[in-house]
């Protein structure tokens, strides 16, 4: 016997702008917009903003500035490393405001933050700006007519639930509504990447001889660093589109650290926090109207602003990049808007350069702006 359940979908309010996924581009695309007068919600699956830089533990601020001291990025991206260090210890030269107690670790404008008190700080961030925020909450689907969005569908503990909206934000960094909506995409893939923090007697000895609160977080990666070295023999690189994959990628970074921390004396080391996400770095992204080219002094007509490589090899640094708005669309789908690390991208180098937090915030503050200047061409 087959059994079949209907789920009815309550009608909640209407929304102007929805962002889907509370990462640093969703924070900056939703800040943005609501500061221009949108109402605008925000749905995070997590029951935390930040994303990679919170949850995924990725507590490095990479340069606003190029190498030579140059700042090349500003707005909603300073306002957030700036608040990643407000409430607690920073890694910032004294040109960029840092103290005396600040112990920087490169002569850039850059930090070393805590990921929980970033956490804490950014729901008064996003809330203080009029956003409204909806918690354990996932955007399943795009309500589709023909090409125009009309809304997303929501799961979480109320049931499934229809929010209107005139535009959509993809920020879910992997493109889920883009790629459901029918937006073409292309799929990435990713090595292995396990990092917690941990603190052992040598992390607090320094703190205490050195008077640095930064020096007890520690991070310890039992995957593989950016180009491959340390994934696991034999284990196939990963989209990090199914569930399935994701499922052997945490299990495999889990076990990997298990075996590793039982080669330790159990009395000299704590696990401070592991990831409640999976740390991948490039999943899916779409296929825009142009892409965005890590190439050095690429120039174009509809640049949103400028970011840089956070790469400190010579090669990278002291380059700085436009990013073009028609990266963050594709004009088929006139009220879908993405953000952050799915926007089009293609080669490896634009991808690294895209998937990070200065160019998550740049493009998640642009495509905000874009999404209250299309309601108002709309109206």
């Amino acid at each position: 016997m087959i059994l079949i359940f209907e789920i009815s979908t309550i009608t909640r309010e209407n929304y102007d702008i929805i962002v889907v996924g509370g990462g640093i581009a969703g924070i900056a695309a939703s800040v943005a917009a609501a500061r221009e007068g949108a109402a605008v919600l925000l749905l995070e699956k997590q029951v935390n903003l930040g994303g990679l830089a919170t949850g995924g533990l990725i507590s490095w601020y990479e340069p606003l500035c190029d190498s030579q001291g140059h700042q090349i990025v500003t707005g909603i991206a300073e306002e957030l490393i700036r608040l990643s260090v407000r409430d607690c210890f920073d890694c910032l030269p004294k040109e960029w405001g840092g103290t005396e107690k600040s112990a920087p670790r490169r002569n850039r404008y850059c930090t070393r933050y805590s990921p929980t008190v970033f956490a804490l700080a950014l729901d008064e961030y996003v809330l203080s700006n009029g956003v409204k925020i909806l918690f354990d909450t996932y955007g399943t689907y795009p309500v589709m007519e023909e090409n125009i969005c009309r809304g997303i569908i929501t799961e979480n503990s109320d049931g499934r639930s229809f929010y209107p909206a005139q535009v959509v934000i993809d920020t879910t960094g992997d493109a889920a509504i883009m790629h459901r909506a029918g937006v073409p995409c292309r799929e990435g893939e990713n090595f292995l990447s396990y990092i917690v923090h941990d603190i052992e007697y040598s992390h607090a000895i320094k703190m205490l001889n050195d008077n640095q609160i930064w020096a007890i977080r520690n991070w310890v990666n039992c995957g593989s660093d950016m180009s491959g070295n340390g994934h696991p023999e034999g284990m196939k690189k990963i989209s990090g589109i199914h569930t399935e994959e994701i499922t052997e990628f945490m299990i495999a970074g889990k076990l990997r650290m298990l075996d590793r921390i039982r080669n330790r004396d159990r009395y000299s080391y704590d696990i401070m926090s592991i990831p409640s996400m999976p740390q991948l770095r490039t999943i899916r992204q779409i296929i825009g109207d142009s892409n965005f080219k890590a190439i050095n002094g690429n120039c174009v007509q509809d640049s949103i602003g400028h970011t840089g490589d956070f790469r400190m090899s010579e090669k990278f640094v002291r380059n700085v990049y436009d990013v073009p708005l028609s990266a963050l669309y594709n004009s088929k789908f006139p009220n879908l808007l993405a953000a952050g690390r799915i926007i089009s991208a293609p080669d490896h180098d634009d991808w690294e350069v895209a998937r990070v937090i200065p160019t998550c915030a740049l493009t998640g503050e642009a495509a905000g702006k874009a999404a209250v200047r299309y309601i108002k061409t709309q109206s």
